[in-house]
C-alpha cells in the first residue's frame, strides 16, 4: 500500500502522496483522471501541462516537464496527488528517470479491446487533421454523422503498434513497487452504451491501492462513438475480410454483438 511509505510527520505537514497514471493512448486516461478528481481526498491532474505542445513550456523561461510534474505530485491538502501520463509522456529522457528515482505509486492503464482501440486512434488522427468532426472528450453522448472509410491495413498497422506499445511499457514499469494494472474495460465497460462512473468493486480496489476512503469513482464524461464499429466504418466487409485472417479476428464478434 502507498501509505505504508508517508510518515506521520509528513502527514501532519499536508504532504499529498504522489500517483501517476501511466496509460496508453484512447484507453480511457482522461475518464479515468476526471473520476479520481472528484474523489475529495484526491488531486488528479490530466496532465495537460506536459503535453508536447504545452502553454506552459512555452511560457514559463526555464521550466522543465520535470519540475511541471513535480509541482502536479507536491499538492498540499490532499491525501493523494497525481496525474495522467500517456507513455510518450512518461517515458521521455528525464521524465522517466525522475519517476524513478521518486517512485509514485502507479495505475497502468491499457486496453484488452486494440480493434476497437486502433480504430478509435485512427478517427482521432482524421479529426486532429480536421478530415472529420469528432470532440475527444464530450459531456453528452456523441456518435458518428456519417461513417468512415478505414484503410484494413492501416487498422492491422495500429493494432501491433498498440501491443507493442504495451508489452515495452509493463517492461519498464517493472521497476515500480507500487503498481495496479487496470483496463479499459474494468473501468468503462458496459456493452455499447454511455459509461459515466466507475464500477463499484474497480472504484474501491483503485482506493484501496491509493490508500484513500473508498467511494463511487465517477464524472460527467460520456463516450465518444459508442456504437458497435459496423455503424461507424464504411467498408466494414473489406475491414472484417482482413482482420479475419489475423490473430484480431477474437475481437470482431465482440464487435457485432
Amino acid at each position: 500500500m502507498i501509505a505504508e511509505s508517508i510518515t506521520e510527520n509528513d502527514m501532519t505537514r499536508g504532504i499529498a502522496r504522489p500517483a501517476v497514471i501511466i496509460a496508453s493512448l484512447r484507453s480511457g486516461g482522461t475518464f479515468l483522471a476526471h473520476c479520481l478528481s472528484n474523489h475529495p481526498h484526491i488531486f488528479c491532474d490530466r496532465g495537460e501541462p506536459l503535453h508536447y505542445r504545452s502553454v506552459w513550456l512555452d511560457c514559463l523561461d526555464g521550466i522543465t516537464r520535470v519540475d511541471l510534474l513535480q509541482a502536479l505530485l507536491d499538492q498540499t491538502g490532499y491525501h493523494v496527488s497525481m496525474c495522467k501520463l500517456t507513455y510518450r509522456q512518461a517515458f521521455l529522457d528525464g521524465v522517466w528517470e525522475y519517476l524513478v528515482r521518486a517512485q509514485p505509486a502507479v495505475i497502468h492503464l491499457r486496453r484488452e479491446n486494440y480493434l476497437r482501440q486502433a480504430v478509435s486512434f485512427l478517427l482521432n488522427c482524421k479529426a486532429r487533421a480536421g478530415h472529420i468532426t469528432l470532440p475527444q472528450h464530450t459531456f453528452r453522448a456523441v456518435t458518428m454523422r456519417e461513417r468512415v472509410s478505414l484503410a484494413p491495413r492501416s487498422i492491422i498497422r495500429a493494432i501491433e503498434e498498440l501491443r507493442e506499445q504495451d508489452e515495452f511499457a509493463k517492461t519498464k514499469l517493472a521497476e515500480f513497487s507500487q503498481l495496479l494494472e487496470l483496463t479499459y474495460e474494468d473501468i468503462a465497460w458496459s456493452g455499447h452504451g454511455e459509461a459515466t462512473g466507475i464500477p463499484w468493486d474497480v472504484s474501491s480496489r483503485i482506493c484501496d491501492f491509493l490508500g484513500v476512503p473508498q467511494a463511487m469513482l465517477h464524472c460527467h464524461l460520456r463516450r465518444v462513438n459508442p456504437q458497435p464499429l459496423p455503424e461507424i466504418i464504411e467498408n466494414w466487409g473489406a475491414v472484417r475480410a482482413e482482420i479475419e485472417r489475423t490473430p484480431y479476428a477474437v475481437w470482431l464478434e465482440e464487435e457485432e454483438a
